[in-house]
């Protein structure tokens, strides 16, 4: 049977007009999920895999490495610290504290699974508890909360850092009474791997640099003797894959009210949208599928696999797709149950033979344009169920599910998609035991066949493929929109965009009508801010954390970004904002959401 594993990484755009990072996520993430992906993958000869990464989030890990970069090479330390544009990080240059940044650290250092991030570490533990008792914190000394500092850091560091990086684990050993010029050094091995790890990806370390070439060469931050090993061995590969710009749900874009028809069909609850269509919805998609664009030609790749955003599709959106000359892409086997309306999972006679109808490649009408679907099962047992089992367990369990596939249909395509980032902090070492035990089970089985998504696309003729003429609207999470739209907090964004987005298109009409405007650069700059702030608000995740099934920290610190966007645009065009962008949008009742609402099975349970 032939094997799809495709990890989907993103984060949504957390920059304010400063430059500053509102939240650490797409730093944290880099260091402790997106450097380790790749180079699990590598480590074992035979192995494929598809790694799918947004553009929003390769421009803000470039602006990362330059600020870094230029904060590291500042000689005046209070500029230095200036220039670094994560709150999360300026305290490793920090030299003295005052109670406004030791309350800030006391409170946000302590962001970190404490099962599988504190406990693990007896230092950190120990820093973590401390601030957890009724002990008045305030009259630790500045060594405590630098230390707390350090730790948090090297916590979220990934294994290949923690484990084969010679400074990184001098400071694992060290354990206290960090100093400056530990600081600084931690800092600048956490910078260094940073510009490494966006190699991995094909991307440069900061924009206009030239791209390097794939596969990358393993970092020289290795201790030798295991740099020595793996270059003695064959790499395994991945396919670098992308998303729409800022990860918009498209089939939203072009019709809010496929929400409507997708809960109907599903028999989810449905809180009508008050508004008549998200305006130039159209266009907005094709903005955002422009910039993917601009982004895959940086590649250099022929390849043209596309994960949409959330797996969202519908008629309009596929037929969006074939004309940006997408080749394949992919969603749940919830869209697909519904579009054929029978037990996708039965046998039934396909083209002659008895098939599974979730293991077979689609194609889009008459076009070019070829889909799979998500094995939702296989999926949630690494994102949810995993976790809690040794990790040598867990791998010849999936390894042999697949195998299981392979007895009944030795043509099976099946699809493993799923958050490559966010389930590894519930693993036991952020899932490395797993993950390699899994690597070396597929790339080593005579049974298993891992591919790219191009050799899906190239493999299968039109006539090998399963003609789909109509698709349902709906997504990977049971097959609908409901973590979007048709709630009321959700719905309530929706139409704070709408009315941004219509006050943004009044204005630039305005502006266009006077001729000396269309030339005037100035002009133009301001328009392309103020379009970016709006395509930055139309990202799907503003609308994922809002409503009942998010913690409501979750929410807050989200929706007040998502309203700060809107704030920007009416800024940007010398307007006052609607009174209704100063309230939150945070609902007051919360359920207790798996996994913190970061990630959702493919249907409820």
């Amino acid at each position: 049977m032939n094997l799809v594993l495709w990890w989907h990484m993103h984060q949504p755009d957390y920059r304010d007009l400063s430059g500053e990072f509102m939240l650490p996520w797409v730093y944290l993430h880099v260091i402790k999920d997106y450097i380790d992906m790749p180079l699990n993958i590598m480590a074992y000869p035979g192995m494929k895999a598809n790694i799918n990464i947004t553009p929003v989030l390769v421009d803000q890990w470039q602006d990362y490495n330059y600020l870094l970069e230029k904060a590291l090479s500042e000689a005046d330390a209070t500029r230095a610290v200036s220039i670094i544009p994560d709150p999360f990080l300026k305290p490793l240059l920090l030299q003295k504290l005052d109670d406004k940044i030791k309350s800030w650290m006391i409170t946000h250092y302590k962001w970190a699974n404490y099962e599988r991030m504190v406990e693990r570490f007896e230092h950190y533990k120990a820093l973590f508890d401390i601030t957890s008792s009724g002990f008045s914190v305030f009259y630790l000394n500045d060594s405590y909360y630098f230390d707390l500092c350090v730790w948090f850091h090297l916590a979220w560091c990934g294994e290949w850092m923690k484990r084969y990086d010679p400074v990184i684990h001098y400071f694992l050993k060290k354990g206290h009474d960090f100093t400056i010029d530990d600081r600084r050094l931690l800092l600048k091995r956490l910078a260094g791997w940073m510009k490494y790890g966006i190699s991995l990806y094909g991307f440069p370390a900061v924009k206009g640099e030239e791209n390097p070439s794939l596969p990358p060469k393993y970092p020289s931050f290795i201790k030798k003797n295991k740099l020595d090993e793996l270059n003695k061995k064959k790499k395994g590969e991945y396919e670098v894959t992308l998303s729409p710009a800022y990860h918009p749900i498209i089939p939203l874009l072009i019709d809010i009210h496929g929400g409507a028809v997708s809960a109907q069909m599903t028999g989810m609850t449905y809180e009508p949208l008050n508004i008549q269509e998200y305006p130039e919805g159209l266009d907005s998609a094709k903005k955002h599928l422009d910039m993917l664009n601009n982004y895959r030609s940086k590649l250099g790749k022929d390849a043209r696999a596309l994960w949409p955003s959330e797996g969202a599709l519908s008629s309009q959106a596929l037929d969006l797709f074939d004309e940006y000359d997408i080749n394949i892409c992919a969603s749940g086997e919830e869209l697909l149950s519904l579009s054929l309306g029978i037990d996708i999972h039965k046998p039934v006679s396909i083209q002659g033979r008895s098939a599974v109808p979730l293991y077979r490649v689609y194609k889009w009408k008459n076009t070019d344009l070829k889909i799979i679907f998500r094995d939702s099962g296989l999926s949630d047992l690494i994102g949810f169920t995993y976790a809690k089992w040794r990790g040598d367990d867990a791998a010849n369990d999936l390894a042999g599910k697949l195998h299981s596939l392979d007895d009944f249909d030795k043509d099976a395509v099946v699809a493993v998609i799923l958050d490559g980032e966010n389930a590894w902090e519930y693993y036991h070492e952020n899932g490395f035991y797993f993950l390699n035990d899994l690597y070396s089970l597929i790339s080593s089985s005579v049974k298993i066949t891992p591919l790219f998504m191009d050799d899906i696309y190239k493999n299968y003729t039109a006539d090998s493929c399963i003609k789909l003429d109509y698709i349902y609207p709906g997504s990977w999470v049971n097959g609908n929109f409901s973590m979007w739209v048709g709630e009321g907090q959700k719905n309530k964004g929706w139409v704070l965009l709408r009315d941004a987005k219509e006050e943004f298109l009044r204005w630039v009409n305005d502006l266009m009508d006077d001729e000396k405007n269309r030339s005037d650069k100035i002009i133009k700059k301001k328009i392309d801010l103020a379009l970016r702030q709006l395509m930055a608000a139309e990202g799907s995740d503003w609308f994922w954390w809002l409503g009942r099934n998010s913690p409501p920290f979750s929410q807050l610190s989200m929706e007040k970004i998502f309203r700060n966007f809107l704030k920007n645009i009416y800024a940007i065009m010398d307007k006052p904002a609607p009174a209704n962008l100063f309230y939150s949008l945070a609902s007051a009742e919360n359920t207790i959401a798996e996994m913190g609402g970061m990630m959702q099975r493919g249907h409820k349970q």
